[in-house]
């Protein structure tokens, strides 16, 4: 008949949780389903979205005891705008939320070469990064997740979520009900409100075969907008380009806008249709809505040339999860749990958007500003301190 909610007494809330072990998966609590509870719902939690962020706060929820239901509108496996690029921040986590490393054939990204105006400058990544398709990686985790004791439904939207003394999640076919709702359904998400946007961003992204590439992730930059290409294995690499609609709609029009990427891309071959995704815009993180906490691009989409998009998403649903298992547990009330996790939030992720953010400024400037950044990316210490501003810190 569903899992009832025990009373949340105010003297029995947690203190603000230590979110010490940010970036290590373990299992936390045990999450009662005792007699003593008054309200009934279908599930603990319901996370809605099942990219990396919506899987791993399932992952980490169900692994502690709670009855956790994740909705994803599409069918595994499908192609997302995405640079694809694991940082090696978050490659301990992964594989934790996965149980072990089934990609560890997949190519290593030992360098990032940044090509502005007609200079370049290059950095090495030590350790390596991933490069994995979310093809497959989101495949995985949703894998992962049935693993842990989560029920997945796919091809499930979310049209509306109601918070009541339940919150009612509404899908075309019923109705269920949970404690608690994540939304991790990405950067245009149905459940949040839509800011306006000043200018149109559009994400482009497809494979392409190329005769051994390098071990690179190289960042292509001209006016409107940049492309990544990087390795993604057996002589393919994966092209993605954020551009404003000004100066690009299509890939073809991107690969033409930097010398270099035309030269380097004039004998590819795409091997499936572009994928792309438009109004792409920038905020400041918004962590909750309407009860609902948000987590992954839901809760802030970065630049993507940062290349820490998806370790984002796997930390901020680990922490999502980990901050809702004390109100799961009917040791806090749920205002707690959003203001705690805003807290976490904003110490531990907000400051790799905030870097981001002043990056882009500069990105966006006139060619001579342009040029005098490219100057400096060239000397070593600044280069590494301007890749590690927007990184996420490992924490053991």
């Amino acid at each position: 008949m569903g899992t009832p909610r025990l009373h949340c007494r105010r003297d029995e809330c947690a203190a603000e949780a230590d979110f010490s072990s940010l970036g290590r998966h373990t299992t936390i609590f045990h999450v009662p389903h005792g007699s003593d509870r008054v309200e009934t719902a279908n599930y603990d939690l319901i996370v809605v979205g099942a990219g990396p962020a919506g899987s791993a706060c399932a992952i980490t929820a169900a692994r502690a005891g709670a009855r956790v239901l994740l909705l994803e509108k599409d069918r595994f496996p499908r192609h997302k705008v995405c640079g694809e690029f694991v940082s090696p921040e978050s490659s301990r986590l992964l594989e934790e939320l996965l149980g072990g490393n089934p990609f560890k054939d997949k190519p290593q990204i030992h360098a990032t070469h940044i090509f502005m105006e007609h200079r370049s400058v290059s950095m090495r990544i030590s350790p390596a990064a991933q490069s994995i398709p979310r093809f497959e990686l989101d495949a995985a985790l949703a894998e992962s997740a049935r693993s842990s004791g989560v029920e997945v439904q796919e091809e499930t939207g979310v049209p509306e979520v109601r918070e009541n003394q339940l919150f009612e999640v509404i899908t075309p076919a019923k109705t269920f009900t949970a404690h608690a709702v994540v939304n991790a359904t990405g950067r245009w998400s149905q459940l949040t409100q839509r800011p306006a946007v000043p200018e149109k961003w559009i994400g482009l992204k497809a494979h392409f075969h190329e005769v051994n590439p390098s071990p690179s992730v190289d960042l292509y930059f001209f006016d409107g907008g940049y492309c990544g290409v990087q390795p993604v294995g057996d002589d393919k690499v994966n092209a993605c380009a954020l551009v404003r609609s000004s100066a690009a709609r299509s890939l073809e029009e991107v690969l033409a806008l930097h010398p270099f990427l035309a030269r380097r891309s004039q004998d590819w071959k795409q091997l499936f249709p572009t994928v792309t995704t438009s109004g792409l815009y920038f905020r400041k993180p918004q962590t909750d809505h309407n009860g609902m906490l948000l987590a992954g691009d839901a809760a802030g989409f970065i630049d993507p040339f940062a290349g820490d998009g998806i370790s984002l998403a796997l930390h901020s649903g680990t922490l999502a999860a980990e901050s809702l298992l004390p109100f799961l547990q009917s040791r806090c009330s749920l205002e707690q749990v959003r203001r705690q996790y805003h807290s976490a939030y904003m110490k531990h992720l907000a400051p790799a958007f905030r870097n981001a953010a002043r990056v882009r400024m500069v990105l966006s400037a006139p060619a001579f500003l342009r040029s005098m950044l490219i100057s400096l990316a060239a000397r070593r210490p600044f280069a590494q301190a301007l890749v590690s501003s927007t990184r996420i810190k490992a924490r053991d």
